[in-house]
């Protein structure tokens, strides 16, 4: 994959780690909107790792540090271009920036620890007929030569360093979050607070950049500190933080039910099973409907008959069955019609 990439319908930035530099452009390649200081900003895209709030920087986060970005660098192909045209249509000039670090502010416990200087890769340039133009991403900063920052940094499973994601970098020119860069444009830490303030929803926890606009890193390490991690995440703090966040996504999805289970036994669901697929949906509803009982112990022997006649002539228990049929026909509404097995043709046609 080359670094000077077409930007039309393109993510640029960083694909990986968090992703602090996601920016589609517009069907028509021309991007987002261009700010008064002719940064063109994109649209959000999501990212890979929440991390807007304290319970986010808390649960993947390793470090986080105030830096100042002292360089930046034009990330060409090493290959030259050949492309007829090069340079005519609108291209994308990846960056990167060098991070000096210059205070710890907090750090997870037994996380690695955070090199002196990181180089990251940021928002880059669209070149278009030879000229540059800044893009940026909305609600985040560039990572501009000269400014100050606050960052949560994680180290991901590569071994690079690299910020959480965009809502992971505060500015901090002055000693003071919010005062500094955002989108492109030098602004004042009241201004960025009126910014997150706008984009506050009630109920949800409130943006780091939102609750500590104008105060000095202190407070930063203060909220932290205080934070609870997501129980998910910390109990897999072994893992890196994308990898982590799988774990924690994956564990709010709806939990399985004894009707969610047994809905594909429904007549109007024309589903297809082998008597040792149906004996297995039959075990799950077993193990779903609570304390033993004469319903549960129906369902698990008509599971177990299932299995020991399955392609063969054997009677499975009937009484069980019909019990089984009862049992999820009263819990759930739902018609299962005989429970029989409706597909026996892998097991029948064996010799």
């Amino acid at each position: 994959m080359t670094t000077r990439t077409k930007i039309t319908g393109a993510v640029l930035g960083a694909a990986v780690a968090g992703a602090l530099a996601l920016v589609p452009l517009t069907d028509d390649g021309s991007g987002g909107e261009a700010d008064s200081s002719n940064v063109i900003l994109g649209t959000a895209e999501k990212e890979a790792v929440p991390s807007f709030t304290a319970t986010d920087w808390v649960s993947y986060g390793d470090q986080v540090a105030v830096v100042r970005v002292t360089a930046e660098h034009e990330r060409r192909d090493t290959d030259t271009d050949t492309d007829e045209g090069a340079g005519t249509e609108e291209d994308y000039l990846s960056r990167t920036v060098d991070l000096q670090v210059e205070e710890l502010v907090w750090a997870r416990s037994d996380a690695p620890a955070l090199p002196p200087t990181v180089s990251v890769t940021a928002d880059g340039w669209q070149l278009k007929d030879g000229t540059k133009k800044e893009l940026g991403s909305p609600d985040s900063s560039r990572l501009e030569v000269g400014h100050d920052y606050v960052i949560t940094f994680a180290r991901f499973s590569d071994g690079t360093w690299s910020p959480l994601g965009s809502g992971g970098v505060l500015p901090y020119d002055h000693g003071r979050i919010g005062e500094g860069e955002f989108q492109g444009e030098t602004g004042t830490a009241d201004a960025y607070r009126s910014t997150w303030e706008e984009r506050l929803i009630p109920g949800d926890e409130q943006p780091m950049a939102f609750r500590t606009a104008g105060k000095p890193a202190t407070g930063v390490q203060g909220i932290l500190r205080s934070t609870t991690p997501d129980a998910t995440a910390a109990r897999y703090f072994g893992l890196d933080p994308a990898a982590r966040y799988q774990k924690v996504a994956g564990a709010s999805e709806p939990a399985d039910t004894f009707c969610s289970v047994a809905a594909p036994l429904a007549v109007s669901e024309d589903s297809r099973h082998t008597p040792d697929e149906l004996a297995s949906v039959l075990t799950d509803l077993a193990d779903l409907a609570g304390p033993a009982g004469k319903d549960t112990s129906a369902l698990r022997r008509y599971a177990r008959s299932l299995e020991a006649g399955a392609g063969t002539s054997a009677s499975v228990d009937d009484t069980a069955r019909k019990a089984s049929v009862a049992r999820i026909e009263q819990e759930c509404g739902t018609e299962v019609g005989e429970l029989l097995p409706t597909d026996t043709e892998t097991d029948t046609g064996k010799g």
